[in-house]
């Protein structure tokens, strides 16, 4: 059974694995989650302080934060989320206790490996994304001063549009993309660093990433030193004016070319260290 996979096995143990999650990292979760409240209620309290707590609210119109600094908040409080929740929802697997226990569960390395990527790359990224941009609507549905939210704004945000001259294209067609692009390769790593290090999991993913890009920046400095850059530049100049039309094709082509590498690549990565974990 090591390596088989059984479907109805699999959602018995996908129900079961989900289960765990919530039970050990609900806190945690809701916590995040609920970030755009809790910024809200800071906020008011901090203008009732400056208010003096008067009974009068005739002149009190402070309102919550404007769009720009929720998104700055939302962008931060994901990028956060997303680094530590791999490391806590599955880094024990690398402690002798509790991954003995995992491994003696009644399922095999496929099917809990599947249950990990489909949880930690789909499942719980998208539900703490719909309840954080829930909870930022419920805000403005209650201060209007705030402003649009997140999610209605979201169709408007012109955020991957390019002019060159009189055309214009867009790169995988919206924010959507760049957003999933995002948590699938911040998840993807931090998850393999949660699978590779014993302890201090993310702090030795960082390091290891900071390292590997000194090392490839060193290479590709070396690289470039011997281009020659105008033969180069007038290469590249030709190629983009015979695909101009298509120019918005050969960008989604080559980000998701490079999303597949590394997400398909670490995935790969992480199933051989499930796979030969031992205790």
């Amino acid at each position: 059974m090591n390596n088989t996979f059984n479907f109805e096995r699999f959602g018995k143990y996908l129900a079961y694995d989900l289960k765990s999650v919530w039970k050990e990292q609900r806190v945690f979760l809701v916590t995040y989650a609920l970030i755009p409240i809790i910024i809200y209620i800071l906020t008011m309290f901090f203008a009732l302080v400056g208010h003096g707590f008067s009974m009068d609210f005739s002149d009190f119109s402070h309102s919550g934060a404007g769009l720009a600094a929720r998104i700055s908040a939302f962008s931060l409080a994901s990028v956060i989320f997303l680094i530590f929740f791999p490391s806590r929802t599955y880094g024990f697997i690398t402690d002798k206790a509790k991954g003995s226990a995992w491994i003696q569960l009644p399922a095999s390395r496929l099917e809990k490996f599947a249950s990990m990527m489909l949880i930690c790359l789909v499942i719980i990224p998208v539900a703490f994304f719909c309840a954080y941009l829930l909870c930022d609507a419920f805000v403005c549905l209650v201060d209007k001063g705030c402003g649009s939210s997140i999610l209605s704004s979201w169709s408007s945000a012109d955020l991957a549009s390019y002019e060159d001259g009189d055309k214009s294209f867009k790169v995988a067609g919206n924010g959507l993309w760049f957003l999933a692009n995002g948590v699938l390769q911040i998840v993807s790593v931090f998850l393999l660093g949660a699978l590779i290090f014993k302890k201090n999991k993310v702090a030795k993913t960082i390091l290891t990433i900071f390292v590997i890009s000194l090392a490839l920046s060193a290479v590709m400095g070396l690289i470039l030193s011997t281009i020659d850059f105008d033969s180069f530049g007038e290469r590249v100049q030709a190629w983009a004016f015979n695909h101009s039309d298509n120019m918005d094709f050969w960008f989604n082509f080559w980000g998701n070319v490079e999303l597949a590498v590394v997400v398909i690549g670490l995935g790969i990565w992480s199933w051989f260290r499930v796979k030969n974990v031992q205790h």
